[in-house]
Order: C-alpha cells, then structure tokens, then sequence
C-alpha cells in the first residue's frame, strides 16, 4: 500500500506571521497536532505540539510568531513510498509525520495516527 492512498489531503497551512496562540487554537479546533508553515505561500515548516512544548512553552512565546517555533527543514517523501518504508522512516527518525511531495508541491501529510489507522486494518502490511 501506498503513502498516496492513505496520506491525509486536507492540509492546515498557516503563515509563519500567525501567532502561537492563534495556532493552538486552530490545532484543538480541527482536533489535529501539527499544522503546516509556510512564507510568502510556499509550505517550509511544520509546527506540531513537540514544538509547542519544546520550544514555545519555556520561551513564553504564545504572542510570537510561528514561524519563529517551525520545525525545518521538512522531512519529504514520495506518495509512491510504501507505508512500510514510511514506518521505518518514522522509527528511525523519532519523527510522528512525514509530509508527502510529489513534482516540487506538497500534497499530503502522514502521521503516526494514520499508520495505527492503516495498521489496524491491513495489518498484513507489516509483514
């Protein structure tokens, strides 16, 4: 099975000027951990809420922007990996998302939730 028939398509992206607190807010409104960061419309970041508590919490930056927080550089991978290359990746990196690009454009994002999910369903997969 492939990362592009189980990535999640509908992306949060907010602009790196947004405000934490208006992130978080986002983030418990849509119920998701991460949401996406870009600057001058081009996605290059992801905050998530390690960053949250990593970084944000001990600097008191819940006023400051998000960008300043953002995870770089991305770690990108292919819609055609498979979900278990995904799995490795994610082990082996200590990371819980991995965001999809295809040509140049992100379009999609893969989360340890949606391995469980993908698991939990085909658990062949593993194998």
């Amino acid at each position: 099975m492939k990362l592009g028939e189980v990535m999640k398509k509908d992306l949060v992206v907010v602009d790196e000027k947004t405000k934490v607190s208006e992130v978080c807010k986002i983030m418990g409104e849509k119920r998701i951990g991460s949401v996406l960061v870009s600057r001058n419309g081009e996605i290059y970041g992801i905050f998530t809420e390690r960053d949250l508590l990593s970084k944000v919490f001990p600097d008191n930056g819940l006023e400051r922007e998000v960008g300043r927080y953002a995870t770089t550089p991305l770690i990108t991978v292919s819609p055609d990996y498979s979900v278990k290359e995904a799995a490795k990746i994610m082990a082996e990196m200590k990371i819980r998302r991995l965001v999809v690009v295809e040509e140049g454009k992100v379009t999609g994002i893969f989360t340890a939730s949606d391995l469980v999910e993908v698991l939990a369903k085909h658990p062949e997969l593993m194998r």
